[in-house]
């Protein structure tokens, strides 16, 4: 994540990340990457004007909706399964974003590369990869 390498490189730099991604799953994982906000583009001029004089006073901005989940967290109520999202590492988390069509198109293309004629081959040639590598 960027985030994380532009909070290393600037520890002073304060960041309010500004987003259309789903805060359920996106503001806890930048928050932890150094981000001090996670604004949705979806709010407010209102908010957006908050969230930014929070981040200028070294204060951390998050949606009134997060700022529940997060204090439900805290004190070990059922998240109704966001706890077990947020154990995904990030690529995890992508995956689940990508269509069964994703994944058959990127198998053919990593098939015609690697020059294996049908799916079976290509499930052999990765499996003895695998067991290789």
């Amino acid at each position: 994540m960027w985030i994380k390498d532009l909070a290393a490189r600037f520890p002073q730099t304060r960041i309010l990340v500004a987003s259309s991604n789903a805060e359920i799953t996106y503001a806890e994982r930048a928050l932890r990457a150094g981000a001090s906000g996670y604004w949705m583009k979806t709010g407010t001029a209102d908010e957006l004007l908050r969230a930014i004089d929070k981040v200028l006073n070294n204060e951390i901005y998050v949606s009134p909706r997060i700022a529940l989940l997060a204090v439900n967290k805290l004190v070990g109520r059922n998240l109704n399964g966001y706890e077990a999202l947020s154990d995904l590492t990030n690529r995890e988390l992508h995956t689940l974003g990508i269509s069964r069509k994703t994944v058959e198109t990127h198998c053919e293309h990593i098939k015609l590369k690697l020059g294996y004629t049908d799916s079976d081959a290509l499930k052999r040639g990765a499996r003895d990869f695998l067991t290789t590598a």
